[in-house]
């Protein structure tokens, strides 16, 4: 039988730790930290680890809302998003998680890019952002 990908990578609290140290880095950053302002990051890790199992071949249930409500009130840039996830693939390197598990990860990442800006590039689209904050707010 094969392993999963979560058991290669550790089991959960191998996973547990680099999501850890992934948040550290996150509320710390320049570029991104002022995102999170404000969220409860222990919350945080304990949902995207939930996530990262499942994804990574783990039968555990997923109990928060879905990431496009939650990330809709957000003006996420896609320049955003790369950061978060370089910040991620930089916490999976120092925590030398297998290159099979790092790129799985990396590619549930990226498929759930569509639930969290609407940005389709790297590009900043600051008038777009603009336009969802004024929404959000309900602005005119």
């Amino acid at each position: 039988m094969t392993q999963a990908l979560y058991e290669r990578a550790g089991g959960a609290e191998r996973i547990r730790a680099v999501l850890t140290d992934f948040y550290e880095a996150v509320f710390a950053d320049l570029m991104i930290g002022f995102l999170f302002k404000g969220s409860d990051k222990a919350r945080l890790i304990e949902q995207e680890l939930a996530l990262t199992l499942r994804a990574l071949g783990a039968d555990v249930p997923y109990t928060g809302r879905p990431l496009a409500e939650v990330h809709a009130r957000h003006p996420i840039l896609g320049g955003h998003f790369m950061r978060r996830r370089k910040l991620l693939a930089d916490a999976m390197a120092r925590h030398a998680l297998p290159d099979d598990v790092r790129e799985a990860w990396l590619a549930h990442t990226d498929a759930l890019r569509s639930s969290i800006t609407p940005d389709r590039d790297n590009e900043c689209d600051a008038p777009g952002a603009a336009a969802r904050v004024r929404a959000v707010r309900g602005d005119s």
